[in-house]
């Protein structure tokens, strides 16, 4: 598995850096502290620096799951699981109204409310026997807590031209902790985001519910 508070990697050109403590963060400009700080670690970000033979990596195993219900709520089951269920290829078309519900029955989520790592904390919390290793002496094995698309926009970064990320990150006996904050063009971008794209959004999600069957359709059969 992979968690949030503290260090802050911030998004420059042409190096990411990171600090061990946010708290401590210098406030100078960026080019008197490179001759200032030695110890500071950098990521390069040119893109033929990484330019090599596609890394090893093991197969991703389940070790557990949790859910969230329309209210946000936390649940440590699978009872949100949802089944790829498409309609019938042959036959009528399913018209599928993408637009259904948007206007009445939308619940907006409160964009206000920052839920960081909270969820995947909960469930780290409830299940340290899982992510334990015999014998050792830290509280969970793994050496970094974090949600998937965090570690995405890192890996990503000698490719990305346009947009930058704000990570916190803690380290504590042992594990990293990795968490994103929204940076301040991100939150210019969904204040300012027209209409139409809140409404595309919706309908991405709203195609997913069509597709998708609360109970293993292989079950029904």
């Amino acid at each position: 598995m992979t968690s949030q508070q503290g260090t802050q990697l911030l998004p420059m050109e042409p190096v990411k850096r990171v600090w061990e403590d946010a708290a401590n963060a210098p406030t100078d400009p960026p080019t008197k502290r490179q001759s200032q700080d030695p110890a500071a670690l950098h990521l390069a970000v040119s893109p033929s620096l990484y330019d090599a033979p596609f890394p090893f990596y093991r197969r991703p195993a389940e070790v557990g799951c949790f859910s969230l219900d329309g209210q946000r709520c936390y649940h440590g089951d699978a009872r949100q699981l949802r089944y790829y269920n498409p309609p019938p290829t042959e036959g009528p078309s399913p018209c599928f109204d993408l637009r259904d519900g948007y206007r009445d029955r939308y619940v907006r989520c409160d964009g206000s409310i920052r839920e960081g790592l909270d969820h995947l904390l909960k469930w780290v919390e409830g299940n340290r026997d899982r992510l334990r290793t015999e014998g050792e002496e830290r509280p969970i094995s793994a050496d970094f807590v974090t949600w998937r698309g965090h570690l995405t926009k890192v890996l990503t970064t000698p490719y990305e031209k346009q947009e930058g990320w704000l990570l916190g990150v803690s380290r504590f006996r042992g594990t990293f902790y990795i968490s994103e904050f929204e940076t301040p063009a991100a939150q210019r971008r969904k204040e300012t985001q027209p209409e139409i794209l809140k409404e595309l959004t919706y309908m991405g999600y709203k195609f997913e519910q069509y597709m998708c069957a609360g109970k293993n359709p292989a079950v029904l059969l």
